[in-house]
């Protein structure tokens, strides 16, 4: 009875091992990326369900479009970080404030920091994207128009510029938002009248 690996087998286990370690260490680098395009992807569909729900037409406001559904990507104060926020503008102050901000399902905190990107106890951790994925640069393509926020109405509809205060900021060419980190990039890309929401390309 053979009760020992001879020196051929410990020899092929060791051959086996390594190209297994050859093939899986890279998927780590790929899981992050990937990890993270499915995050964002997932938070922007979130804004465009709370639009869908949440109308905010109201004819007794003159800016009303203001209080739609948006999420913007923005540069930490100080430094090359980056992070996105999801909210609206409720007091049509020009920006989100925590209490303007949607709260993530996943952890039950705002989807908002501050440009500072101090989080507070009540904040998310997961839109410090510089910090969990490392992406250290985001550009949205001249589609998403000039402003670094995407917004829509109650059809699901992608707004870019003044979130819609006429029909002319409707998105209308496909609105591609590339994510850049060092280990490799991706791309996600919002339909206009859709509003369908998809990664187009990732590359490790």
């Amino acid at each position: 009875m053979k009760n020992a690996f001879t020196i051929l087998e410990l020899i092929a286990v060791i051959v086996i091992v390594a190209i297994l370690s050859i093939v899986m260490i890279p998927r780590f680098s790929d899981s992050k990326l990937r990890e993270a395009a499915d995050q964002i992807i997932s938070h922007i569909r979130y804004t465009q369900h709370l639009a869908m729900i949440d109308d905010r037409y109201d004819p007794q406001k003159n800016e009303w479009y203001k209080e739609r559904w948006q999420i913007g990507f923005w540069q930490c104060t100080g430094s090359y970080d980056w992070y996105y926020v999801v909210g609206h503008d409720l007091d049509h102050g020009g920006g989100i404030g925590n209490s303007e901000a949607a709260i993530n399902p996943s952890d039950n905190k705002h989807l908002f920091t501050s440009n500072s990107c101090n989080l507070s106890n009540d904040q998310s951790g997961e839109i410090l994207i510089t910090k969990k994925f490392g992406i250290n640069n985001v550009i949205l393509s001249s589609s998403c128009g000039n402003n670094k926020h995407i917004a829509f109405d109650n059809l699901g509809r992608p707004y870019k510029s003044t979130l819609g205060s006429n029909i002319y900021d409707l998105v209308n060419n496909t609105c591609r938002i590339h994510f850049i980190a060092d280990d490799g990039d991706f791309y996600i890309s919002i339909e206009p009248e859709t509003g369908y929401v998809h990664l187009s390309s990732i590359n490790y």
